[in-house]
């Protein structure tokens, strides 16, 4: 095979790679990432890649040697970096925490369905992105050979399911891709990212505004944040509508897409956009911003400390010293595939994810997750000294979390009641002819429901 014919072969294994990389197909990706290296892809990134690549299959002796080789290259570089120690981590065997998640059917097509949101504190409608074909003939998107992405949105029935989707944003124009739909608290203005492209291929993404009057919404707005030949997408808004975080390549980052976030001056201006900063930007990708009810932003990053390819990550803005906060969600709302776009019902520890794991072809599919109530039902019973029941003893519960209950024990001397998670209480009990009585419990540290036994003695007052 002559030089000129192995550099095009190398170039495009490698951009294939890419692209099996970018829609979660791992072992595609590190197929060819491999076969690039081969055939002499000269730059550097394919050893990255193929790292990332390997570490979505779940091969972390092999992605810590291809992270090795690029470190070569590029030594200090903290994505290649953190891509070991995600590696080393992962062969600890990492515990799970306690969400439980499962694929949403009622809101699944065939092809790529992610980005949730909300529209302030109404969960009954639910918007999302989706590759699906609508009402008439799927458009095929030349870059992801699936269907144009729009927005649509669902309606929550009566016995918690979702009722069919309807389409909310985007037409059967093959020149726009609408999604990552996100609402302002007060449901009055929808941001998304809408991407052009040609024949010739990608031609930038965009941040676009639609605001909403007398119950109608206007036609969308580009949100102007700088140079249309840059990069500017999947928006997010704080709760008092005042900074929108978003995504971008701009100049003056840390390498590949950042986080960025821009203050509103006023009305429909807004300031000039700003660096989230080294906390949470790598040298790989950041994405898919959402902000909770009480402020807290969730991202996910492939250059971060994680279980594979995109992990979501929450952060909490301590102060202009320190910076940010950052910690990784965990098993299972994390996998080897691409985790994001996730969305909470308000303070609820629930909502949906978005996650390409489980798809041999890569294709993006919406979790509902939650978190299990612990509770600890307390089983117990008030004895005299020879081991008799007390009848109609009063029991007070007060817990240093808020709660102050009282009942009678019964016939049998026995009472109960449910304590909630990570709480300490004291059980007072008292009863005419004893002195008072008491039992300490605790319920943190507790990792699931369960029942407690206590017993406590009174004390005749006649001994």
């Amino acid at each position: 095979m002559d030089f000129e014919n192995r550099y095009y072969r190398g170039q495009a294994a490698f951009y294939l790679a890419m692209s099996y990389y970018q829609i979660g197909q791992g072992p595609r990706a590190s197929a060819y990432f491999e076969r690039a290296i081969r055939y002499g892809f000269s730059d550097p990134v394919a050893y990255f890649y193929l790292g990332q690549s390997l570490r979505m299959r779940e091969e972390y002796e092999e992605a810590v040697t291809a992270y090795e080789k690029f470190l070569e290259h590029d030594v200090g570089n903290s994505a290649a970096l953190n891509g070991i120690r995600s590696c080393r981590m992962a062969l600890k065997n990492p515990k799970e925490t306690r969400y439980e998640l499962e694929v949403n059917r009622d809101l699944r097509s065939r092809e790529s369905d992610y980005s949730s949101a909300f529209a302030g504190d109404d969960y009954s409608t639910v918007y999302f992105s989706s590759m699906r074909g609508g009402d008439k003939k799927k458009i095929t998107n030349p870059i992801t050979g699936q269907g144009s992405s729009r927005i649509f949105s669902a309606i929550q029935d009566g016995e918690g399911g979702w009722e069919d989707p309807v389409l909310f944003v985007g037409g059967e124009d093959p020149v726009f891709d609408d999604g990552t739909p996100a609402f302002s608290f007060d449901g009055k203005e929808m941001f998304f990212t809408r991407c052009t492209f040609s024949e010739e291929g990608p031609q930038g993404a965009s941040i676009m505004v639609r605001k909403r009057s007398g119950g109608r919404w206007g036609e969308p707005e580009k949100l102007v944040l700088g140079s249309d030949s840059l990069v500017f997408a999947h928006p997010a808004i704080s709760p008092d509508g005042n900074t929108l975080y978003f995504v971008s390549d701009m100049p003056g980052g840390f390498g590949g897409k950042d986080l960025w976030k821009v203050t509103r001056s006023s009305g429909s201006d807004w300031g000039i956009p700003e660096n989230l900063g080294i906390e949470i930007n790598t040298p790989a990708d950041e994405m898919f911003p959402t902000v909770r009810s009480d402020g807290r932003l969730y991202f996910s990053s492939d250059g971060l400390v994680g279980y594979g390819g995109l992990d979501i990550f929450e952060a909490v803005f301590v102060s202009d010293t320190v910076g940010w906060a950052v910690e990784n969600l965990g098993l299972p709302l994390n996998s080897p595939g691409h985790d994001f776009g996730i969305v909470f019902r308000g303070e609820r520890n629930m909502g949906f994810l978005s996650s390409s794991r489980g798809s041999y072809r890569g294709v993006d599919q919406m979790f509902d997750f939650h978190l299990p109530l612990i509770e600890a039902m307390i089983e117990g019973e008030v004895l005299d000294e020879e081991g008799d029941p007390v009848e109609e003893a009063m029991v007070r519960v007060v817990g240093n979390n808020g709660t102050n209950f009282t009942t009678k024990t019964s016939s049998r001397g026995r009472f109960n009641f449910v304590l909630q998670p990570e709480a300490n209480y004291i059980i007072m009990v008292s009863a005419e002819g004893f002195y008072n009585g008491k039992a300490d419990l605790s319920t943190r540290g507790m990792e699931e429901s369960d029942d407690v036994e206590t017993s406590i003695v009174l004390q005749s007052v006649e001994n």
